[in-house]
């Protein structure tokens, strides 16, 4: 007989399991999901019907799945992702970290103050690692699958429920569920007419339950700048690659004329994450190379093309700007007007400078496959980060470009995150699934709905949903690291295209010691709306 969990029962079982973000620990909780599944009497009826998927994960991840058949085409995947970030925030408390009433009883010894007291004092809040972020999702799919395939519920509907890895990192977990989802697709004749994840949800309001109707993208560029190398006894006759990257940082970190705004909502500005020179030890020359990471924010109504062309006119402004600091300060410092050198900074996308070597660099196909061996071989290895390996690439095709100017190239480098919105899927009405969550919550629990169009916090939903695959896969030609290291398969994504919410339980903290979720969430409301849900498609 298949044992019957309640959410709260199974929010506790996936938390004691450690699932660290890129370890071996995703391999374990994903086995138990499956073992859970594997327990389930429908499922041991139907073997066929469930699995451990093996998308090829660098490090061994699966991906657990079950469909519970039904009677028509239609199909509505449920998904949520196993890994959590790590416990060493913890600090003494990490042993309780992944037992949440005992960690509970630790925490009230400490000094804790505010809002956080209240909680701990409260029945209503269950603190730990990945209570929120986001096994409490997870636990309430899992037993409405589990209760839709023991009660033989809206046989008119097929329910297909997929657990990913890898969110917190690289989201390489949802994009190998893609590929499977449309496996999928095609061997049991599936139309996917709706997607939910329950990620946990900040709530603003405690008398609105928070429905997110897209997630927010990124783009995250890297700018290689090649200055002009001199002796420092002899700047004058350089030209600083440290200063050209501090003028192009500081005209873009915190840029508002970056800001995307669409239904109402715009995005942060932009972020420059690091800034350095690629000097390996010390010398006094001036750095030949310093390399900018930066982070960029979207919306669907700005293409990362529109966004990359936007940036080459920032760079070309910082390169301005440099030039003329050097004019104005060059004689003040000592400098004969005939010595003086006349710059020109060119400014690029590491596409278009790969069309150079093309044009330029005998053999060059066969050199860059060569490079993105030995750097991809470097990742793989663990003795180089991808990000390291993408500016090694950036500046390794400067040379062979054999470009002896000053220069700015821009390329992208992993992750990057498209945007998606349901108010660009023609065929869904989200409007009247919005008035049937809604009227659940106003008559059922007397609390509104707060509709937010964009998640900020990203999502895995960015990637279940393509509706302009042409110029996704053009955008694509300028990430700088090979396919072999990172890759969007927008091909897929497109014929696998649903709509998609998030909608989960109310969390706090996530990512930090105090991390917590809202248990009447979790074991009443949420189920209900994912009831409601179910039951309207």
């Amino acid at each position: 007989m298949s044992k019957k969990w309640t959410p709260k029962e199974l929010l506790y079982d996936l938390v004691s399991i450690q699932s660290d973000s890129f370890t071996a620990q995703e391999i374990q909780i994903s086995r138990h999901i499956f073992e859970l599944i594997q327990e389930q009497d429908y499922w041991k009826e139907h073997p066929d019907l469930c699995g451990l998927y093996d998308g090829g994960d660098v490090i061994g991840r699966l991906i657990p799945w079950a469909l519970r058949r039904g009677n028509t085409d239609r199909t509505i995947i449920l998904t949520g992702h196993m890994d959590c970030v790590e416990i060493e925030s913890y600090g003494t408390l990490r042993p309780f970290a992944l037992q949440p009433d005992r960690l509970k009883e630790e925490m009230l010894k400490q000094a804790y103050t505010g809002e956080v007291l209240d909680d701990l004092k409260s029945p209503d809040w269950c603190f730990g690692r990945g209570t929120a972020d986001m096994k409490a999702g997870d636990a309430c799919i899992i037993c409405e699958l589990f209760k839709y395939a023991q009660e033989g519920l809206k046989e008119d509907l097929n329910i297909l429920f997929v657990a990913v890895h890898d969110e917190e990192h690289q989201a390489e977990g949802i994009k190998q569920a893609v590929i499977l989802l449309k496996e999928l697709k095609d061997r049991f004749g599936l139309d996917y007419k709706f997607l939910l994840n329950p990620e946990p949800m900040l709530r603003s309001d405690p008398n609105k339950y928070v429905y997110v109707d897209g997630s927010i993208g990124k783009m995250l560029p890297g700018i290689v700048v090649k200055g002009t190398q001199s002796h420092v006894g002899n700047i004058m006759n350089g030209l600083n690659s440290a200063l050209l990257a501090a003028n192009v940082a500081g005209l873009l970190d915190f840029n508002a004329d970056f800001c995307c705004s669409e239904f109402g909502q715009s995005t942060p500005p932009p972020a420059v994450l690091y800034m350095k020179d690629s000097k390996n030890e010390y010398d006094v020359s001036l750095p030949n190379y310093t390399e900018i990471y930066a982070h960029i924010p979207l919306t669907k109504n700005k293409s990362m093309p529109e966004m990359v062309m936007k940036l080459k006119e920032l760079c070309r402004t910082a390169a301005e700007n440099t030039i003329e600091k050097y004019n104005r300060n060059y004689e003040a410092a000592g400098g004969s007007k005939e010595g003086r050198v006349n710059f020109k900074i060119e400014v690029m996308t590491f596409a278009e400078l790969e069309d150079i070597c093309r044009r330029k660099v005998a053999d060059f196909e066969k050199k860059k496959a060569e490079l993105f061996r030995q750097e991809t071989d470097a990742v793989n290895s663990g003795s180089k980060l991808i990000q390291t390996a993408g500016f090694d690439i950036m500046e390794r095709v400067i040379e062979m470009a054999n470009i002896k100017e000053p220069l700015i190239v821009i390329g992208l480098l992993p992750p990057y995150v498209p945007p998606v919105n349901n108010h660009y899927l023609k065929d869904f009405d989200r409007q009247a699934m919005i008035d049937r969550v809604a009227e659940l919550l106003d008559k059922r629990f007397g609390m509104g709905i707060d509709i937010v169009p964009y998640t900020m916090g990203l999502s895995d939903n960015s990637y279940t949903s393509c509706t302009e695959v042409e110029q996704d896969i053009e955008a694509m030609k300028n990430m700088v690291t090979p396919k072999e290291l990172y890759d969007i398969p927008f091909e897929d994504i497109a014929k696998v295209t649903v709509p998609s919410i998030i909608c989960g339980p109310a969390g706090k903290d996530f990512h930090t010691a105090t991390e917590r979720v809202y248990l009447p969430d979790v074991e009443i409301k949420t189920p209900a709306v994912i009831e409601t849900i179910i039951n309207s498609i």
